[in-house]
């Protein structure tokens, strides 16, 4: 982590990215909360975070374009954009108006979706391929901490000023995002692979990561995981209220637990990776996230918020291992395409997860389907896991 902070065009990255990033999470739970009190909805609330999470089924087309483009005016642009597209926010006043949350939830994950896909191809052509873990390491641990402060903060100011308030702040980081990403030196040019049918473009990254052993195994684990972890977003209310015998509102201390174990797994992500190489990471980040699923079913609230920890601090790592997996396995000219198809795939699977979660809920008891859910994460750590052996180019292990 330390190497590639003391590289400078990281540093303006990391400013960007941090600033913008601060704006978001201020911003992040307004629209539901919004939605919620204007309609008195818990399900008119939980909509916003499916058009927030639909944008990411656009990843390939995303990706197509990201691949095409100077990746630092793409970001520029995009801050700019995203500036402009979370205005309507301020307009929402009454129940004729609250509509606006959802678009603007859809161009939140659209933001999200772009600017995740053209970082890591910036990343990869700005830093040496020994300092993406820690570049990774870094932007993942301040999001996550971000993740902590940023809607506290954006509630205070919605409570004391407003919505508008709270839509000027954010806008203001994504213009300061904007300029830092304008004063970024040019990268290195990225060679340019040959033109082919837009068909076979389009689908190139999905291609490559069929095509390599490792990504290939990644995107397996990851799957396997999404397929089941969604129901965790509707069983962490049947373990607070039945388990632990808590009014919903606990929701905010298990957050905060694993906001704070997502931290340390980013703040230690870089030195697990360059020990035991990516693939281990992944598949022991996994694992974790799959045994403290487990945990969830002992009522006591010590061994929950212990397990939220340990949750948070595997995902971290096995998010920041990804990430840096997927840029050194792909070609530059391909790296946006890639990682907008990992995206894709999870945002469908996640999607279909969350869904299947809200109804097994209702049906079946909250014990059994923790075992289900954390047997197969772990399951799926395992899988990637399994890839040991398997190495990575230059001789850089993908796994110990």
């Amino acid at each position: 982590m330390r190497a590639a902070l003391r590289d400078r065009r990281f540093r303006i990255v990391y400013l960007a990215m941090v600033t913008s990033l601060l704006g978001d999470s201020s911003l992040l739970l307004i629209p539901a909360v919004l939605a919620k009190k204007l309609t008195g909805s818990d399900g008119a609330a939980g909509l916003t975070l499916f058009f927030f999470t639909v944008p990411l089924c656009l990843s390939p087309l995303l990706g197509y374009v990201i691949d095409r483009v100077d990746r630092r005016r793409f970001l520029v642009a995009a801050c700019l954009l995203a500036a402009v597209a979370i205005t309507p926010l301020a307009a929402v006043t009454g129940r004729d108006t609250f509509w606006l949350v959802y678009p603007v939830s859809a161009a939140m994950g659209l933001s999200y979706a772009a600017m995740s896909g053209a970082l890591g191809g910036l990343l990869k052509a700005i830093l040496p391929g020994e300092s993406l873990a820690g570049a990774n390491g870094a932007l993942q641990t301040a999001r996550q901490g971000l993740r902590l402060v940023g809607p506290l903060f954006g509630m205070a100011v919605y409570a004391t000023w407003g919505i508008g308030a709270v839509v000027l702040f954010d806008v203001a980081t994504f213009m300061v995002a904007a300029a830092a990403f304008a004063l970024l030196p040019a990268p290195p040019p990225t060679p340019a692979a040959p033109r082919g049918r837009p068909r076979d473009e389009f689908l190139a990254g999905a291609r490559h990561l069929a095509g390599d052993p490792l990504l290939r195994r990644t995107v397996t684990a990851f799957c396997m995981m999404f397929a089941v972890a969604g129901a965790t977003e509707s069983l962490i209310f049947a373990v607070i209220e039945h388990g632990l015998g808590r009014p919903p509102e606990f929701t905010a201390v298990t957050s905060t637990a694993m906001g704070v174990g997502a931290i340390i797994g980013g703040l230690g992500a870089a030195t697990v990776i360059a020990r035991f190489g990516e693939l281990f990471a992944i598949g022991a980040g996994i694992a974790l996230y799959g045994v403290a699923v487990l945990l969830w079913a002992v009522p006591a609230g010590a061994v929950v918020l212990a397990a939220m920890a340990t949750g948070g601090a595997g995902l971290t790592l096995a998010g920041v291992a990804e990430a840096t997996l997927t840029q050194r396995r792909s070609p530059g000219h391909l790296v946006g395409r890639v990682s907008a198809a990992f995206d894709a795939v999870a945002g469908v699977i996640q999607l279909a997860s969350l869904a299947a979660g809200a109804v097994l809920v209702s049906l079946f008891d909250h014990r059994v389907l923790l075992g289900v859910v954390g047997v197969t994460v772990c399951l799926a750590g395992a899988h990637a896991l399994r890839a040991r052996s398997m190495r990575s180019p230059a001789g850089h292990p993908s796994a110990a």
